[in-house]
C-alpha cells in the first residue's frame, strides 16, 4: 500500500476531506502481518483449534489446558493469540484453562480488520462454550478491549491490562503523530472511522475509553505498565489507575518496554498470583 504523502494528505483534508478521512482510515485499519514466531510455536501447536463465523469472518480461537474455569486473553493491534504464549504457558502450569482468538485481519482469521465489537461479540460466543471467566486478560489495545468485555456483561472474577491505554482517541492521535500529520488529517480520519465502523456514532471515544465509568467495573484489576513504554505512555495506566480506584492496582516496571512485559518472570508471576483462589476462611 502507497503511503500518501503527508503533504498531500494535509491539502487533501482542507479541500477533500472525506477522500482524505478514507485514504487515512486504508492505513489506519491495516495491522499488517501478523505471522507465527518460531518462539511461540509450541504453545500454537498443542492449542485445541475451533473456528466460527462471524459477519463473514471465520474466526480461529484456540483453547488451552484443563482447569475448571478458563481465563480469557486478549492480544493487541498487530499481534495475534499466540504472541501471548508466555502467559499462556505460565496460566496452564498454574492448572488454569486458557482461551483466545485472532482477532479479525490477525493470524488466522482473515481481513478486514475489526472493531471492539466484534471483539464483544466473540468474547460473548467463548463464554457460552466455555462459561463465566476467572479473568480477562489484556495487552495494549486488548486491554481497551477486555475491559470494555466486562463492563458490557462478558461475566470475570478478575481484570488484567497489561500495556493499556487509557482511551480510544489515542490509537487515532498516535498515528496520526507517526506519520506527521496534523489537526485536519487528524479530523478526517476520526468522521471516517466513525462513518465506516459505528454507523456515524461520534461518542465512541468516550463510549470506548478504558477510564470510562472505571469505579463501575466490579471485578479486581491488576494493572502492568513499563515506565519507558515506547508504544503507550505509562501515563496512561496512571489515568486508568486513577479512574478505576479502590480494588484496582498498578504495577510499574523498567526495561521491559511495550511488549517484553508479556514475557518478563516476575510479570507472569504476579499474575498467576493475582489469579489464584482465595482458600476459603482465608481474609
Amino acid at each position: 500500500m502507497t503511503t500518501p504523502h503527508p503533504i498531500d494528505l494535509e491539502v487533501l483534508a482542507v479541500t477533500a476531506p472525506r477522500v482524505a478521512g478514507e485514504r487515512a482510515l486504508r492505513l489506519w485499519s491495516d495491522p499488517g502481518d501478523t505471522p507465527l514466531v518460531d518462539r511461540d510455536r509450541d504453545v500454537h501447536d498443542r492449542a485445541r483449534v475451533a473456528h466460527f463465523g462471524h459477519q463473514g469472518w471465520r474466526v480461529a480461537t484456540y483453547t488451552w489446558g484443563e482447569g475448571a474455569r478458563p481465563v480469557l486473553l486478549v492480544h493487541g493491534w498487530g499481534s495475534r493469540a499466540s504472541r501471548m504464549a508466555p502467559l499462556v504457558r505460565a496460566l496452564t502450569g498454574a492448572g488454569h484453562t486458557v482461551v483466545s482468538w485472532d482477532a479479525p485481519g490477525h493470524g488466522a482469521t482473515g481481513g478486514p480488520a475489526g472493531t471492539v465489537l466484534d471483539a464483544l461479540a466473540i468474547a460473548r460466543r467463548l463464554q457460552e462454550r466455555h462459561g463465566d471467566f476467572a479473568a480477562v486478560v489484556g495487552h495494549s489495545l486488548g486491554g481497551l478491549f477486555a475491559t470494555h468485555l466486562v463492563r458490557e456483561g462478558v461475566r470475570a472474577d478478575r481484570l488484567v491490562l497489561l500495556s493499556a491505554m487509557a482511551d480510544f482517541e489515542g490509537t487515532v492521535d498516535g498515528f496520526v503523530t507517526a506519520f506527521g500529520w496534523g489537526p485536519r488529517v487528524n479530523k478526517a480520519l476520526r468522521r471516517a472511522i466513525e462513518d465506516a465502523f459505528f454507523t456515524g456514532d461520534r461518542d465512541i471515544w468516550e463510549r470506548f475509553a478504558t477510564d470510562r465509568d472505571a469505579e463501575t467495573l466490579k471485578a479486581p484489576v491488576l494493572l502492568f505498565h513499563d515506565v519507558d513504554d515506547p508504544v503507550i505512555s505509562h501515563a496512561e495506566s496512571l489515568r486508568v489507575l486513577s479512574a478505576m480506584g479502590a480494588g484496582t492496582r498498578l504495577v510499574s516496571t523498567v526495561g521491559l518496554g511495550h511488549n517484553r512485559i508479556l514475557t518478563d518472570p516476575d510479570v507472569l508471576d504476579r499474575i498467576t498470583d493475582f489469579l489464584a483462589p482465595v482458600p476459603v476462611g482465608a481474609g
